[in-house]
């Protein structure tokens, strides 16, 4: 038996029953099976054979769980890669694998730039009509998937699992804790969490329903809660940090469902709370090594938590150093064989051998075992109870993580001498910290560098869950007795304790203690040091123009926003303030990054508001050594006229340009209004003889193919949908992100506001104030609205690439956002996983860093 030939004995007993459920579209058993049908096809059409591995990256839908099914009705296994994970760490699976096939969606191609294999879209499958029936080719002996895990040696692992195991793990669930076909079952966790399989596979081959729960509902609490209700959910699957999410969003009242819970330990608390709320409750354990869960009880009120006897056709053996038993109440690890037992890591021979030996209680020496790593313990009821973890293994938020893996992404820069990982309860929550002793560095401003550049690294490599809460340099480990790191003392440290990355030297000067001050009340912050980064405090370019606008009243000295680029502590600041290095001469031109003088240098045009400070988080994201430019808008100091149109703006910025780069070719882009400026440049640059490499659109609309009066009467709505949209991308985001991506936007809106009413307070002539940067900044985006809605952009023969959100606004309907028919040259479109407003902010800047680098030719 194999997953698919259960699957399809549903499918000819029920044909017409709903198998899988999303975004309220239903799937029968007959369709699904069509489907998975066309895709095998496809597959084997491509030259998938049986015994190859097919890496599948796709969104969250029933076309996902369609491709599993088709994948092992080819014959073949599949590597699940999660869309979410950098990169890099996908590369290294897709050659670590050796896999000469991925099945994806167009829209994610670009994640897999270094893939050399064969590249199989799944709308390819609408090209699949009639067919007829396929053989099943999977086999009980076959690879059903290999599914990476974290790996101590610092890459991650592969663990091969075998049909055969995935069948009897499936029909032993069926049993117990049990599922009926009258059973709805919440797939909420992520293909690449092995756990998926119990969502996924046993309500198939039980003719139970799935119901999808999307990316944005997973994430979202009361979301989730949401839909349990409406769905009629029965089954959840999920970790004791997604249960106590759950919990913590206001679940009160008692569901009908059966929960599972594991990943991690479950706590006596947090048991009891769910209890209050379910009908059921099961503690699930099990490595990914021995087949998703190896055992599972019934928890209840009265009795002590503990992970219950082996499922079906599995052993445990609980032994000491020597691989002896231990006797009740001796705690040892556990080590696991039987049906589920995987046949050893995928092309790592040495490491399969040391955690799959040989099982020392038979005779016959035929068999072999798991080592987990897990400390346990029989208890007196001659139950198993967990105790822990024997090595650097630790689970966080169901996420098995093997700390040597983070230290030796760590360890990979020049910059670090020795680095330890450990995990810390900070407000009751868990938190990954990473210690590390710094390569001779000079003093404070430079370790804050190398902790950036750190950080950088492991972003590139490390899912998210994986990536420090915290790096700190400290002058020496603790050691234990043996002169070993004492991991244990490091985790109690206090970080206040430590040498953290923040700034602790106080205002030495007049000029400086403003600056803190004003620091001190536009940030919500106290005790700023003056070598604290403005931007890595929470602030941005409104709370920027505000600042130098506040110190401008106080002093009578002005600081041009540029400035902001290069000086971004209070030191720095001061120090230009107090020794006159500040140019007050208006200049479009602001150096925003340097870099290697035989690149072509990225000029980025400002949006509407005039200012370039919204392209910091770009800069800092592009990985290609480049010079970058901002320019921006005339009249932006207050003191000089505005341009009132796209073509001025484009003669004054090419002036700016040349002064720089006489010569093309030349790499032009803009967010919003920035865009349009840029395409008109291209234009000019490209009438004039000059070669434009790239022009990139970042979220710019051509309005000229909107009506006019009709445009301007949808723009209250479109402010309405703009508030919907940052909440979308709010929602997409884990605690940490969301709570600095709303404060930053809450004191934004903030300062907007403040900015109108004292707008329409100097028009009525009642202000008393005198006339802020915020001022400006709001009467000069009036402006620039105006000349955008105003502007008719010729057609232009180069190339040009949009970056447009995953949604646009009412008024903005068409997805090439009205420039197809202008551009005769390339236009390439790229569609972002996030909603509008949202491409040039942490995190979402990602995304749009890596396509411009790709895009980026010289």
């Amino acid at each position: 038996m194999t997953v698919f030939s259960l699957f399809k004995e549903q499918v000819f007993k029920n044909p017409k029953a709903v198998a899988v459920s999303f975004n309220s579209i239903n799937q029968t058993y007959s369709k699904l099976y069509d489907e998975s049908e066309k895709i095998s096809a496809l597959l084997q059409l491509s030259g998938v054979k049986s015994g190859d591995i097919v890496a599948i990256c796709m969104n969250r839908s029933p076309e996902m769980i369609s491709a599993l099914l088709g994948i092992v009705k080819a014959g073949a296994a599949y590597l699940p890669l999660d869309p979410m994970f950098p990169d890099k760490r996908l590369e290294y699976m897709l050659n670590d694998s050796g896999t000469n096939y991925l099945l994806t969606e167009s829209s994610l191609f670009q994640k897999f730039n270094q893939f050399k294999g064969k590249f199989i879209d799944i709308s390819e499958v609408k090209q699949i009509k009639k067919l007829d029936q396929t053989n099943d080719l999977s086999r009980p002996d076959s690879l059903a998937y290999v599914i990476y895990t974290s790996g101590s040696t610092g890459n991650p692992k592969g663990v091969q699992i075998l049909h055969s195991s995935l069948t009897n793990f499936l029909l032993s669930m069926q049993k117990t804790p049990g599922l009926s076909s009258e059973d709805n079952v919440l797939a909420l966790t992520t293909l690449s969490f092995d756990i998926s399989g119990l969502e996924i596979f046993l309500p198939l081959i039980t003719g139970a329903g799935i119901t999808i729960a999307s990316k944005d509902e997973a994430k979202d609490a009361k979301e989730l809660l949401k839909k349990i209700k409406k769905d009629n959910i029965t089954v959840v699957q999920a970790t004791p940090s997604s249960w106590e999410m759950l919990i913590d969003s206001g679940w009160n009242e008692n569901l009908n469902i059966k929960a599972l819970c594991g990943g991690e330990a479950l706590t006596r608390e947090l048991a009891d709370k769910i209890l209050d709320r379910v009908d059921e409750l099961w503690n699930m354990y099990g490595p990914t090594e021995t087949t998703i869960w190896s055992s599972c009880a019934k928890v209840t009120k009265e009795d002590t938590i503990h992970i219950g006897k082996p499922i079906t056709n599995t052993q445990f053996y609980i032994v000491d150093n020597n691989l002896n038993f231990c006797p009740p109440g001796v705690p040892g690890e556990l080590l696991i064989g039987g049906a589920g037992l995987s046949i050893g890591y995928l092309n790592k021979p040495e490491l399969t051998v040391e955690k799959f030996i040989v099982n020392p209680f038979d005779k016959e020496k035929k068999t072999k075992v798991y080592r987990t790593g897990d400390l346990v313990k029989l208890n007196s009821k001659m139950q198993i109870e967990f105790l822990g973890r024997i090595d650097s293994q630790v689970k966080i938020r169901g996420f098995r993580i093997e700390l040597d893996e983070i230290e030796a992404v760590i360890k990979q820069s020049e910059l670090v001498k020795d680095c330890a990982v450990v995990v810390k309860e900070i407000n009751n929550d868990k938190k990954i910290v990473a210690y590390m002793i710094l390569d001779n560095p000079i003093d404070k401003e430079e370790i804050t560098q190398q902790i950036k550049k750190i950080r950088e690294n492991a972003i590139q490599k490390l899912p998210d869950y994986m990536i420090p809460s915290l790096i700190i340099d400290i002058n020496k480990f603790p050691l234990t007795p043996n002169n070993k790191i004492d991991k244990k003392a490091l985790a109690e440290l206090k970080i206040s304790d430590v040498n953290y990355s923040t700034s602790s030297t106080k205002p030495e000067n007049e000029t400086q203690k403003l600056l803190a001050k004003i620091w001190e009340n536009l940030l919500g912050i106290t005790g700023i040091g003056i070598d604290d980064n403005f931007f890595e405090l929470g602030g941005h370019s409104i709370l920027a123009a505000q600042m130098l606008a506040d110190f401008e009243k106080e002093t009578c000295k002005r600081i041009p926003l540029a400035e902001m680029f290069t000086s971004q502590t209070i030191r720095q600041l001061a120090s230009k303030v107090e020794n006159g290095n500040i140019k007050l001469n208006w200049n479009p031109l602001v150096q925003i990054k340097n870099g290697d003088e035989n690149k072509i240098p990225l000029f980025l045009i400002h949006g509407a508001e005039g200012n370039v400070l919204l392209y910091r988080d770009l800069a800092n994201r592009l990985n290609s050594n480049r010079t970058i430019y901002g320019l921006q808008a005339k009249g932006l100091d207050g003191k000089k006229s505005f341009n009132l149109s796209i073509e001025e703006m484009a003669e004054e910025y090419i002036q700016a340009i040349k002064s720089v780069q006489p010569f093309g070719p030349y790499n032009l882009g803009g967010y919003c209004m920035g865009g349009s400026v840029a395409y008109e440049i291209a234009m000019r640059l490209t009438a004039g003889g000059e070669k434009v490499a790239n022009v990139f659109l970042l979220e710019t609309y051509n309005a000229c193919t909107l009506e006019y009066n009709q445009l301007k009467k949808t723009r209250i709505k479109e402010k309405i949908e703009n508030i919907k949209f940052h909440f979308d991308n709010v929602r997409s985001l884990n605690g940490k992100e969301k709570i600095i991506f709303v404060k930053r936007k809450a004191e934004t809106a903030i300062k907007r506001t403040g900015a109108r009413l004292n707008k329409l307070a100097n028009n009525l002539g009642i202000s008393t104030t005198d006339e802020s940067s915020s001022y400006f900044s709001l009467t000069l985006r009036d402006i620039n609205d105006k000349a955008q809605i105003e502007y008719s952009p010729p057609k232009y023969s180069g190339k040009v690439i949009l970056l447009r959100p995953k949604v646009s606004f009412a008024t903005e309907p068409d997805p090439n956002f009205g420039w197809v028919d202008f551009v005769s040259g390339e236009f390439r479109v790229y569609n972002l996983d996030v909603a509008p407003r949202g491409m040039l902010t942490e995190p979402f800047v990602k995304q749009t860093s890596e396509i411009i680098e790709k895009e980026l030719q010289f």
